[in-house]
């Protein structure tokens, strides 16, 4: 993906890399469709869940702050939505009690591409296998380790024909170009529906003549 190659070949980012890579089957990608947009909702819900796994658990209130840029300001409420279904409760100034942990999240970019085209049998229906990608870093108060570096992916396949629902125009991460049709699909079909008009012919006049 070209995301997160792009963000892999910057060596000064690779203090840490956090990647979650969800592998769904064909039957329950069909039946739990989400949006690209709803996606990347769960994605960001994923690496507040991976944040908090490192504050203490008796530490309920965090100071947050989110350097998300227009592109990514719509996940500002959900990451903090987030947060508080977690048990904390978000701070906007500092308090004059001590120790009170800081998290800034810094997003850094977010995209989707479709892999290769293929059927669902000689005459189903075309799917794509679907990658969605956010990446950036964060610094949180209670971590030795300073900034850390985060790729989180997710993995499923959707039928081609429902992508166009599943983009969102208002924000372009969420679209992508479809890659082209397999030659040989296109181009077995046609021989395959001739040849076997052709068999149900021949069998009928050897039938017909007997």
């Amino acid at each position: 993906m070209k995301f997160a190659i792009k963000y892999l070949l910057n060596a000064g980012k690779f203090y840490f890399l956090f990647s979650v890579i969800f592998l769904f089957n064909f039957s329950n990608s069909f039946c739990q469709l989400e949006t690209n947009l709803d996606v990347f909702y769960s994605l960001t819900d994923s690496l507040v869940d991976k944040i908090n796994t490192e504050i203490p658990a008796d530490e309920k209130k965090i100071l947050l702050t989110l350097n998300l840029g227009r592109s990514y300001s719509l996940f500002s409420n959900n990451i903090k939505e987030r947060f508080i279904k977690d048990g904390k409760e978000i701070l906007n100034q500092p308090p004059d009690e001590f120790n009170i942990p800081t998290v800034d999240i810094v997003m850094e970019g977010a995209g989707v591409e479709y892999g290769e085209m293929f059927r669902d049998g000689f005459f189903g229906a075309h799917y794509v296998q679907r990658f969605s990608t956010i990446f950036g870093n964060y610094l949180q108060s209670f971590s030795t380790e300073g900034k850390q570096d985060f790729e989180i992916t997710f993995l499923d396949t959707v039928k081609v024909e429902d992508v166009s629902s599943l983009e969102s125009p208002s924000y372009p991460f969420t679209q992508a170009t479809l890659p082209p049709e397999p030659f040989l699909s296109g181009v077995a079909e046609p021989i395959i529906a001739i040849g076997t008009a052709a068999l149900v012919i021949v069998l009928f006049f050897t039938i017909r003549s007997e």
